[in-house]
């Protein structure tokens, strides 16, 4: 564990720049943030059935590029996050709201030592010895986002701390993006008011997230070897049908996991909405 400053050259470098920036902050890890594009990924503890394909589907579009997910090793979007870094070779950092030096439980414990087998990071604003306390998280969310260059709400409810994670980064005037959801859908609410009132750009397709971050101009050297899924549901998915996703998956012969990536690209093309167990198909 070691201490840095905003002095110090391992020190994220928008964090210092940021109103949110820290006179000393924790971490454990490798620390080399000069030249990655970090991108803050964040939501709720109660996510949908669909949000583990969801988050895979974006992050899989990052892969090969100077990236760095950012998110609160929190249960839920936030872990799911870290996870898919991990799956596709991309470094991960978890901010914490307790004192480096205080156990983690579970599986937020497991996940803490495989980020750092992978190269990751785990940081704290909070000295050794400050125990996990409910306040620490608003300041854990304005490091999320101070350190990071733009922030996607992948799911969230109106209300929570991936709201407060995006208010943070509007006040800062970095990209804010929302992945929006079914109306229906409780723990996409807050995404659906992001996009509604302007404040979050939508993110309909997961294989245009590079371009929406600006990634190929960053990185002009990394050709992209993964476009956008192109695989199609059979002609029997019309416009108006109403199907369990057992019933495609039999009638498509396709595996679950890939029926679930294609409607989930597809439901950010806003050719489907995505309910429970059912999917309506909208053109």
């Amino acid at each position: 564990m070691n201490c840095i400053t905003p002095s110090s050259p391992e020190y994220p470098p928008l964090l210092s720049k940021s109103k949110y920036a820290v006179p000393n902050l924790w971490i454990n890890g490798a620390a080399n943030f000069s030249d990655e594009f970090c991108i803050a990924m964040v939501g709720t503890r109660s996510p949908s059935g669909i949000a583990p394909s969801t988050v895979k589907s974006l992050v899989k579009t990052l892969k090969g590029y100077k990236v760095r997910i950012v998110s609160g090793l929190a249960q839920g979007i936030d872990s799911l996050c870290h996870e898919a870094a991990i799956e596709n070779d991309l470094p991960t950092t978890a901010v914490i709201a307790q004192g480096l030096d205080m156990p983690l439980q579970g599986s937020q414990k497991t996940l803490s030592e495989k980020i750092l087998e992978h190269g990751g990071n785990i940081i704290s604003p909070f000295a050794p010895g400050s125990q996990a306390y409910q306040g620490y998280f608003v300041k854990r969310n304005t490091i999320i986002s101070g350190m990071s260059n733009a922030t996607m709400v992948v799911e969230s409810r109106t209300k929570g701390g991936a709201m407060h994670t995006a208010n943070f980064c509007t006040r800062e005037n970095k990209p804010l993006l929302a992945v929006p959801g079914s109306p229906m859908t409780p723990s996409s609410a807050g995404c659906n008011h992001l996009i509604y009132q302007n404040q979050a750009q939508i993110i309909w397709n997961a294989g245009e997230l590079p371009a929406i971050l600006g990634l190929n101009s960053l990185f002009p050297t990394f050709n992209s070897p993964l476009p956008t899924l192109n695989s199609q549901l059979p002609n029997w998915a019309a416009k108006g049908t109403i199907l369990e996703i057992n019933d495609i998956c039999e009638q498509s012969q396709k595996p679950v996991n890939e029926v679930l990536a294609m409607l989930t690209e597809m439901e950010m093309q806003g050719k489907c909405k995505v309910n429970g167990h059912s999917v309506i198909f909208l053109n």
